[in-house]
């Protein structure tokens, strides 16, 4: 396989390049990304792209990218990249736009879509079958446009304003077979700063063994699964607030594990025996029904995989890294055996090995290597365990008998660490899963135990604040200020926006219709060049504008003639104000369109639409969740629905009923 070498040789970046998955949209890899925006860096990377040849669909253009997920052995993975023209869409508006909040946003030229399709999605077909792939792909466009798509590994679309959505990520849990949701989500991390995209929103419904992961990471950690990479609250559902979101989590985080013994302990055998059994691993006090689930997802994420092999010593001197004949592999690694068993079969620091198999083995650096090729293996009689100590952080190593060998060896350990030592080689990662899952249906979903008493009154409410909370979004461009766009290089940067009218109006629109774009322009530019460049951007940008006409500068009273310097300071605000022509900017070039706002008004307080299941009255035409008014997810809406409110005013006019 050929890797790619930095550079910008357009006459090294065709189709037949393959790029490392775990640099890919790194400075250099395959470009450095110097734009300001997210136009100018997709149009940079898609140079290095191989453009699908034979592509048919309609409004629409292909480009892939072959990335290595690892060499040995070997296997790649096909990103796309689709570019979609809007004004040729069958529907010109986004609903995840709506649902974010970002309805007032108008209508994009483009819409980018960035694909990593599964076996599945592409008919499990590994040739260059373009047909197929087409077929697919547009499939997945299309869908992109609802509120759900299928089963891609990873699915995002970018407006092009730097505006974009996360679709789908399907890791191991949803059936991909090379690449881990972490790996994904590491990849459009990556792809999301170089391509300098502004915002990100994503709905939060990752689930893993039955579990919501919104709400085990919440009482864990504080915060859901996708915060590791930087998505935060984003938008309110159901009425929930950041403000409730947060007290939820805390209320649930600091439920006393000494009170839930007494509340659930008299129809819940297991509950006391997992509490005590953790409170007994960890060897210190856990105190909180937060520390609990920390604990146990710490140990569970270190702890060995449960299978083990015997040690393959051939295969070991075949590394590059082993500059030793097997002989002396099996040696060392007796003697680390020797070591642990001295150690009364206690858990032993990776320090601590070391420094006690240096007395019969004085080459470090042949210890060092055995160390760290043992874990989870097999050596004579014994199973070498290696975990990182949940509560030290520090990596140690402990003997297993074989399954069906000599009987274990705990009791050899002193007695004040017998049962510390035993629960600990005894446990597994499957076990912790189980205890966990445990946890979770009883304390938090509440199933097989008596109805909550005193403070456990609070735990439905919370849970379901935390689920309601799914509308994440991640700010990537919070370093467009002030600080960055001052003047560097002989060159002006601007925070540009426009505001607009129809031809033969009088009053300007009061409010900017699109979000700031940063404008660069050189030392000896003028305040005509602002108004050239911010029509000529955002024509370029907006469906929208594409009849926009600059006409002057709010706020600024000099000619076009004057020079910028002096004028205006760099990385001030400006804000262009012009004509479109009238029509172009209807309330169909919005992306919530005419949308319902203003129409909404639910029992839960929301007073917009916030992308969840509503109907409305056939009477007032006010919208409703059907949640709130008694409509499960899986039921479907009546033919004719009348609010409470319109209800109770018909019910006072008797002679209007039939």
């Amino acid at each position: 396989m050929m890797h790619t070498a930095n550079g910008t040789s357009r006459k090294r970046m065709r189709g037949d390049r393959i790029l490392r998955l775990k640099t890919f949209c790194d400075p250099g890899h395959p470009v450095n990304f110097k734009g300001s925006s997210f136009r100018e860096n997709v149009s940079s990377l898609l140079e290095f792209g191989c453009r699908a040849e034979g592509w048919n669909g309609p409004g629409t253009n292909c480009w892939t990218f072959q990335l290595e997920v690892h060499r040995n052995p070997p296997a790649c993975i096909s990103l796309f990249v689709v570019e979609e023209l809007v004004e040729m869409s069958d529907s010109l508006r986004c609903h995840h736009c709506t649902s974010i909040g970002w309805g007032r946003h108008m209508v994009c030229n483009k819409r980018y879509h960035f694909v990593l399709p599964s076996k599945k999605t592409l008919g499990r077909s590994n040739g260059p079958n373009c047909e197929v792939r087409e077929t697919s792909l547009l499939a997945a466009v299309g869908e992109s446009r609802l509120m759900s798509v299928r089963g891609e590994l990873m699915h995002g679309v970018v407006h092009s304003n730097g505006f974009g959505h996360l679709l789908a990520v399907n890791g191991f849990e949803a059936g991909s077979e090379v690449l881990s949701g972490h790996q994904i989500l590491d990849l459009w991390d990556r792809m999301c700063t170089g391509l300098g995209i502004r915002k990100v929103s994503l709905t939060d419904t990752a689930r893993k063994r039955g579990m919501e992961l919104r709400l085990v990471h919440a009482v864990a950690y504080g915060e859901p699964w996708f915060a590791r990479w930087g998505y935060r609250f984003g938008r309110e559902s159901y009425g929930v607030t950041l403000q409730m979101y947060q007290r939820s989590i805390e209320a649930l985080r600091c439920l006393p594990l000494c009170l839930l013994v007494p509340q659930y302990g008299t129809t819940s055998r297991e509950l006391p025996a997992i509490i005590a059994k953790y409170q007994a691993i960890a060897g210190h006090s856990l105190v909180s029904l937060g520390q609990l689930f920390m604990f146990m997802m710490e140990l569970k994420d270190r702890l060995p995989p449960d299978a083990f092999t015997t040690v393959d010593y051939h295969r070991i001197t075949m590394e590059p890294a082993c500059r030793w004949s097997t002989k002396r592999l099996e040696m060392a690694a007796q003697v680390i055996v020797d070591a642990l068993k001295r150690a009364n079969f206690k858990w032993v620091s990776r320090q601590d090995v070391r420094d006690a198999a240096r007395a019969y083995v004085g080459d470090t650096g042949l210890l060092d290597f055995v160390l760290k090729s043992l874990g989870n293996h097999v050596v004579g009689n014994y199973v070498v365990r290696r975990m990182v100590n949940p509560v030290t952080k520090i990596l140690e190593y402990c003997l297993e008998d074989v399954p069906g060998g000599n009987p274990s060896h705990c009791s050899h350990s002193s007695s004040g660490d017998t049962v510390n030592v035993r629960m600990r080689m005894q446990t597994t990662r499957v076990q912790v899963r189980k205890d966990l899952i445990y946890l979770y249906k009883c304390i938090l979903l509440g199933q097989n135990l008596r109805p909550a008493a005193g403070i456990f009154t609070v735990v439905p409410t919370a849970v379901r604040y935390i689920l309601d909370t799914k509308h994440l979004l991640k700010d990537y461009r919070k370093e467009i200020t002030w600080e960055n766009a001052v003047m560097a290089n002989s060159t002006i940067k601007l925070l540009c926006t426009v505001c607009v009218r129809n031809r033969g109006e009088q009053e300007e629109l009061s409010q900017p219709v699109t979000p700031y774009e940063v404008l660069t322009f050189p030392g000896h530019a003028t305040l005509g060049d602002i108004k050239t460049t911010a029509e000529r951007t955002f024509k370029e940008i907006y469906l929208g504008l594409k009849t926009f006409t600059s006409e002057s500068i709010v706020d600024v009273a000099c000619g076009d003639s004057e020079l910028i310097l002096g004028t205006i300071e760099s990385g001030n605000r400006v804000v262009v104000s012009g004509l479109i022509v009238e029509g172009d900017g209807g309330q169909d070039m919005y992306e919530g369109g005419n949308g319902i706002d203003g129409l909404v008004n639910c029992a839960c307080g929301v007073k917009e639409d916030d992308g969840e299941r509503m109907l409305n009255c056939d009477f007032c035409n006010v919208w409703q969740h059907t949640r709130c008014v008694g409509i499960g997810d899986g039921k479907s809406v009546p033919p004719f629905f009348l609010c409470t409110h319109c209800e109770n005013g018909i019910s006072l006019l008797p002679s209007l009923l039939p």
